[in-house]
């Protein structure tokens, strides 16, 4: 009965108010406790297919392991659908910050991102990009010298995307679960912070340094925050400003199956193993050819 009322449509409260008399030895509070936890059931039968999360991947600073990680862990939970909360590309010669003197131009380093993203692209035709704050970099020098957006290529245009990589300006929620870059929310418990905030189960990248799942719970519902961690080279000129810090990067993805169950999973050591694209101090200081 309870799921009928809920294929109905019908709301929580409605269906508690009805379902009430066949539970007489029960509370109304225990009464739609039972009820949400019918509705938790009948959501998590219809998401045959989780949702694959990764983020900051930072081409072309990106580890060699980590798409290969990405399609096995991927394939492995039989995910169906694929969200990027941000930071596909670095744009480490665009940075308003010190730059190392050892980077490319501007010039070679897209030249080298174009072609990583391509390689995303192969492995995942259909994404779900939210753009993080290193992706708009560009946009942000232009704007520094007075150059209006309106004259700037879009990222998708910018970078090829096909019509499957849909990018959302600044958020998406599916089924209940919202999806940012997590630009405002920082530290270790930065995604559960922006889970409390939102009162909405979150699912961010943006802070390298932390991953995983936690949760939160009042009298009405139970919220989880994730950050999905990241996807680069640690050894990349690019990050040499963490170099000495005490806390490193934590690669990895996420998987959701709906607003109340997420997992976090690290990249294996097998992965970890693979040697990086290119981008460490000894390839860079090869030359244009380790590019």
């Amino acid at each position: 009965e309870i799921k009928r009322l809920l294929l109905e449509g019908k709301s929580l409260t409605e269906v508690t108010y009805i379902v009430r008399p066949y539970f007489p030895d029960k509370t109304e509070l225990q009464v739609k406790e039972k009820v949400r936890n019918v509705r938790r059931a009948m959501q998590k039968s219809e998401q045959v297919h989780p949702i694959g999360v990764f983020s900051d991947p930072h081409c072309p600073f990106h580890h060699k392991g980590y798409l290969r990680f990405l399609v096995d862990t991927f394939k492995q939970f039989k995910v169906g659908r694929v969200v990027c909360t941000g930071d596909l590309v670095d744009f480490h010669a665009l940075s308003r910050y010190e730059k190392e003197t050892n980077a490319m131009s501007a010039y070679d380093e897209f030249d080298a991102a174009y072609e990583a993203v391509r390689e995303f692209i192969e492995a995942f035709p259909e994404v779900d990009y939210i753009p993080g704050n290193h992706c708009e970099r560009y946009i942000r020098q232009a704007k520094s010298v007075g150059i209006d957006r309106r004259f700037l290529k879009s990222y998708s245009e910018l970078f090829g995307l096909p019509k499957g990589w849909v990018v959302h300006e600044d958020e998406l929620i599916i089924d209940g679960v919202l999806y940012i870059h997590g630009i405002n929310w920082a530290g270790k418990d930065g995604a559960l912070n922006a889970a409390i905030g939102n009162r909405m189960s979150t699912v961010m990248g943006h802070n390298h340094c932390y991953a995983g799942v936690k949760y939160h719970a009042n009298s009405r519902d139970l919220i989880f925050g994730m950050n999905v961690g990241c996807g680069i080279n640690v050894d990349a000129y690019a990050f040499a400003f963490g170099k000495h810090a005490k806390e490193k990067p934590v690669l990895g993805c996420g998987i959701v199956y709906d607003s109340h169950t997420a997992l976090f999973i690290p990249m294996g050591e097998k992965y970890m193993k693979l040697a990086p694209l290119f981008g460490s101090w000894e390839e860079v200081s090869i030359g244009k050819e380790a590019v």
